[in-house]
């Protein structure tokens, strides 16, 4: 998949959460013990705070805000999932979530489909609909908390 130029760090950014989540998925498929299994809770939880939040706040800002405001209604729909799925991984990884075998399979399972919809469905969309300001905002965002 050719990427336009300005969704190329949240791209990169991806490849790292897709590592991040076959590593959730692969500890728990070997059943490995507790102390092990939080060690990839904190791994995650570290990208987490270092990377997603923000990352999630780029593309629903400008991303879901623009397809919304376009009125087509994939984009609308692209948008939503996008804004459930950012929801339901922000829950996955709160406090409030056991840091259990299970919660990290979900959360590792959740993460690949999630960044594989974002890469095949998502920016594919964002590449062909939105304006170069757009893009570029968002080049520039993402830019903005690399620095």
């Amino acid at each position: 998949m050719k990427r336009n130029t300005a969704l190329k760090a949240l791209s990169i950014e991806h490849h790292h959460g897709l590592v991040l989540a076959n590593k959730a998925k692969k500890a728990v498929m070997q059943e490995l013990g507790n102390d092990d299994l939080q060690i990839v809770w904190n791994e995650l939880q570290e990208h987490a705070d270092e990377v997603l939040i923000s990352h999630f706040e780029i593309e629903e800002s400008y991303i879901a805000a623009a397809f919304t405001a376009l009125g087509d209604p994939h984009l609308k729909q692209l948008a939503d999932r996008l804004i459930a799925e950012h929801a339901a991984l922000r829950q996955l990884l709160s406090p409030d979530t056991p840091r259990s075998a299970a919660s990290l399979k979900q959360l590792g399972e959740l993460l690949q489909r999630h960044i594989r919809f974002e890469e095949r469905e998502l920016f594919e969309a964002a590449q062909t609909v939105l304006d170069e300001d757009t893009l570029q905002a968002i080049a520039a965002a993402s830019d903005a908390r690399c620095s």
